[in-house]
């Protein structure tokens, strides 16, 4: 079948719960009849083996024996084999076993296979002879509640327990996991403390206790709480249970950066169970915390090997390729994430990067606009911070303030210093213009400030004129040709600029200044060993200097080499724990690679350092967001504006936090703010105008955008957004013009997409052909290829389809989609070579029902249905609402022979009443084997 392809240290992650499923293949059932008593003793003393041993030799003798299949069953469980136990207490109930003695058994089954309604049904509220074991299934009724996140319910069926045992700490431990489920922690930690001083040792109230450490991270609480439920011998803990704990030690110990701990704890997971994928999961998150990306990335591997549909796995996956530079991988997987889960915001943050990073940075700021409008992302806000600083790397010395100079200021800069600080450049300008002619250092400092503030006004012809009267005024001074080639920098013209630094160097050949411009200047230009010499020259002079570690630091980041940018800049940092700058690459790189708590924390050391910096406290508003801390984080972008409410940037990130915490109005009054200052505000434009969609005033938000096309910088932008507000009112014909204008004015792949994707909603006539267009271009982009693919497939193009899989797996040849989707196409064409490629799918996905479905199919091609038969029955049961796996298991059963099988197959397929691709064959066949004249599946 083909298929269509489109942080986490955290315990509750929503994955289903895994089988430790300890194998019983060598237990080694030897002679004799067996005894139900030897058994049950076996049982009782914990000796699990023995007791399914006996319970067998009894059955070999009698499978009729209700006491033996309920004590195999009960066997089963406590030797880690649910679905084997499951099936034995059902024989149990069969042969005539009492309710009352296999119900608690068969729902811990349930319960620990998460099959929480068939667990309701057997537990239902019966008046049962025995009170204990009434209380029991009131605690799994609860249980499923819980897991249904029905806490009311839940919380019902434990207090109900407890009118039968006030201390059953069972149900104490479960009504505290439903009150921290409903945030209610103060009952939580309450409900544990009864259930310890009820049953001290009771392994359920301790994990409880220990998760409730670790949702406050107090994570070595948490830690202290799993190491001592995992020293107890109680006979009663499933071994499910025990591997939980283990794997919840395994975070607290991660989370605590204590890697070899998490580490032992990890490997003996993977002892307990090496198919399982989670813990492979873990040791991939340990590994790239460390560092260690391709061991990592090996880790990964054998967790998508198992389940390639695994979102974590993919998303982890993504952010290690991020890590590594390989773009081109990361925006796969973390593609597949969004396919997957639209609503995943750490994913779409990271992919909005890795487009940022391959120099889609257009495409980057769509990624990050609303994906619902008014409910908007905020990983924008870490875009803008990435670009505001890898552009600030390659411009030459920093940005000035009136009040950090080693000069005492007088009145007229200090109030040029304040204006500045609040972001009023145009203020600063005036006050400079006014400043009467004072002596050279005083004029020196006047047209530093003045040429700087033209700068950060982006009014770069002003700056070069400024600085070019100075520079002719005092042409034997070197400070006045570097701020001269610092506005000629500013201004585009790098050759004339790398003259005046070159001067400036003449007049003073020890100037750290000219140096650090020097490799700024180099660095921008691509020259990145030059850059580093220049920047080790001022170390070898001044080997505390903080701008020359930071510069360093950046250099690293430009070239992919995160680990030396982090050496640098935390070096930097304790050089000048004051100096912003080190603090906001550390940002980035730790935003760069996920790990978002790290930026948090990064950001508030320089918060802590500099209260009263804007900048830091709009950098940390940013993070808090990212981190989930949607409170802090306006509270810190509060500040950060009223400190300087001329900024642009600080105010706009101000309103996303609003509008994430629903405060539409205050957001919509400060992005009002921001246009009528800058109508060219490309981020605060987009967020208004999807704002006034979502009031249904679409002209509205066409006028916004519109005012973007009247601005030269951001005129595509403008189009882009256009298109995008008319794709959401499905207006496809008027989205993919406004797209083509965009197209005209910049071509890139995020406008190209989209224009495909209006193309092809509107049913345009070839709408691929803009991606032929584009891949001429950009051969090497494989998630345009396999889109192209994709649209081929989709429209019945298969030999078109199948030569973009061909190139696509040339290039990476463990694609499974595309593995599976070539294999399907070659399986149409009666190509050989199907097989073979179907074959590699399924071993990298063995679980899929889809890629097992085309294996299976190209197994009865080559005429080994045999063979065929139980991979098409597994992935029936998998997916039996996918009625061509069925036809096809129809298929191997009537060609192994399997005649009154293939027909009661076909014959499921009937009653459905459905229609699908091979419905006509279906009929045909079952006609063939003997079916109702005229009939077949679908009549």
């Amino acid at each position: 079948m083909r298929l269509i392809k489109l942080n986490t240290w955290v315990v509750r992650l929503g994955l289903p719960l895994l089988c430790v499923n300890l194998l019983l293949s060598g237990c080694g059932l030897t002679g004799g009849h067996g005894s139900l008593d030897a058994g049950s003793k076996y049982q009782a003393e914990g000796k699990y083996r023995a007791a399914y041993i006996e319970a067998k030799k009894v059955l070999q003798r009698d499978n009729k024996n209700g006491a033996a299949w309920l004590l195999l069953g009960q066997a089963s469980l406590m030797l880690g084999n649910p679905t084997e136990a499951l099936n034995d207490l059902q024989n149990a109930q069969a042969n005539s076993v009492p309710k009352a003695q296999w119900v608690v058994p068969m729902g811990q089954v349930l319960r620990v296979t998460q099959q929480y309604d068939k667990l309701l049904k057997i537990v239902s509220p019966d008046k049962l002879t025995d009170p204990r074991i009434e209380g029991l299934t009131n605690v799994l009724r609860g249980d499923a509640y819980l897991g249904l996140n029905q806490l009311d319910q839940a919380k019902q069926s434990y207090q109900a327990a407890l009118t039968l045992d006030p201390k059953d700490p069972r149900a104490l431990a479960g009504l505290a996991e439903a009150s921290a489920a409903a945030n209610d922690l103060d009952s939580a930690n309450t409900y544990v403390q009864q259930a310890l001083a009820a049953a001290p040792e009771n392994p359920q109230a301790w994990i409880v206790k220990g998760d409730l450490a670790f949702t406050s991270q107090d994570f070595a609480s948490a830690e202290s709480d799993y190491q001592k439920v995992l020293g107890f011998k109680n006979p009663d803990w499933l071994p499910q249970e025990r591997f939980y704990t283990l794997i919840r030690l395994a975070n607290a110990q991660g989370q605590q950066n204590q890697y070899d701990k998490a580490l032992v704890s990890i490997q003996t997971l993977e002892k307990m169970s090496p198919q399982q994928p989670f813990p492979h999961y873990l040791h991939a998150m340990v590994l790239y915390k460390q560092g260690h990306l391709d061991d990592a990335i090996s880790e990964l591997q054998q967790v998508l090997k198992e389940q390639p549909d695994n979102a974590q796995a993919q998303f982890l996956m993504g952010t290690v390729n991020y890590a590594q530079g390989d773009y081109v991988q990361a925006e796969m997987h973390l593609s597949n994430v969004m396919g997957m889960d639209r609503k995943n915001v750490q994913a779409r943050k990271l992919l909005a990067l890795t487009l940022y990073r391959s120099g889609d940075s257009r495409q980057a700021l769509e990624m990050l606009r609303p994906a619902v409008p008014g409910n908007p992302s905020d990983t924008e806000l870490l875009a803008l911070l990435q670009r505001a600083v890898a552009e600030g790397a390659g411009k030459p010395g920093p940005k000035a303030s009136a009040t950090s100079t080693n000069n005492p200021p007088d009145a007229q800069f200090a109030q040029v210093g304040k204006a500045l600080d609040s972001g009023n450049e145009s203020e600063a300008i005036r006050l400079l213009k006014e400043k009467p002619a004072g002596d050279a250092s005083a004029e020196a400092r006047r047209n530093r400030f003045l040429v700087m503030t033209y700068v950060r006004e982006q009014h770069p012809a002003d700056a070069v004129k400024v600085a070019a009267e100075y520079a002719a005024k005092n042409p034997h001074d070197s400070a006045a040709h570097l701020l001269y080639g610092t506005a000629l920098v500013a201004a585009g013209r790098r050759t004339e600029a790398r003259a005046e630094y070159s001067e400036a160097h003449k007049l003073d050949p020890k100037s750290l200044a000219v140096l650090l411009n020097l490799g700024n200047l180099d660095s921008l230009e691509g020259h990145y060993g030059d850059a580093d010499v220049q920047y080790r020259a001022v170390l070898a002079q001044n080997p505390q200097n903080d701008v020359a570690m930071t510069s360093i630091g950046r250099l690293a980041m430009l070239q992919g080499n995160k680990a030396e940018a982090l050496k640098w800049f935390k070096q930097a940092i304790e050089a000048a724990p004051k100096s912003a700058a080190p603090y906001f690459g550390l940002v980035v790189v730790y935003s760069e690679s996920g790990q978002f708590d790290d930026a948090e924390s990064t950001a508030k050391r320089l918060v802590d350092a500099d209260p009263n910096n804007p900048a830091a406290l709009n950098v940390l508003g940013a993070t808090e967001l990212n981190a989930g801390h949607q409170a802090n984080a306006l509270n810190s972008l509060q500040q950060a504006v009223k400190l300087a409410p001329h900024v642009s940037l600080y105010r706009t990130n101000l309103a996303r936090a609003q509008l994430i915490n629903k405060d539409t109005k205050d957001a919509k009054d400060n992005l009002t703010q921001v246009i009528k200052a800058d109508p060219g505000q490309v981020t605060a434009v987009t967020l208004l105008a999807f704002m006034k969609l979502q009031d249904h005033d679409l002209p509205g938000a066409i006028s916004l955008a519109q005012t973007l096309q009247k601005q030269t910088a951001s005129k595509a932008a403008g189009f882009s957004l256009e298109g995008d507000l008319y794709m959401a009112s499905k207006s496809w014909g008027k989205a993919a013009q406004a797209y083509q204008q965009g197209l005209k004015l910049q071509y890139d792949r995020s406008l190209v997409i989209k224009n495909f994707q209006a193309l092809s909603e509107g049913a345009a006539k070839e709408p691929e052909g803009v991606l032929r267009d584009w891949l001429v271009k950009h051969p090497d982009d494989p998630a345009t290829r396999l889109l192209l693919a994709q649209y081929y497939l989709n429209h019945a193009q298969n030999t078109q389809a199948a030569s973009q899989y061909e190139r696509v797996l040339k290039t990476y040849p463990s694609d499974i989609g595309a593995l599976n989707n070539l294999a399907w196409i070659y399986s149409e064409q009666h190509n050989p070579m199907a097989l073979a490629l179907a074959e590699r799918a399924f071993k990298l996905a063995p679980d899929s029902p889809g890629i097992a479905d085309t294996y299976g199919w190209a197994l009865i091609a080559n005429n080994q249905p045999k063979t065929a038969l139980p991979i098409l029955m597994q992935a029936v049961k998998a997916t039996p609402q996918v009625l061509v796996i069925q036809y096809h298991l129809a298929v191997a059963q009537a060609r192994t022979g399997d005649t009154v099988g293939a027909r009661t197959t076909l014959k499921a397929l009937q009653k459905t009443g459905a229609d699908f691709k091979d419905k006509q064959e279906a009929e045909k066949l079952y006609r063939e084997l003997g079916g109702a004249a005229g009939g077949g599946p679908g009549k």
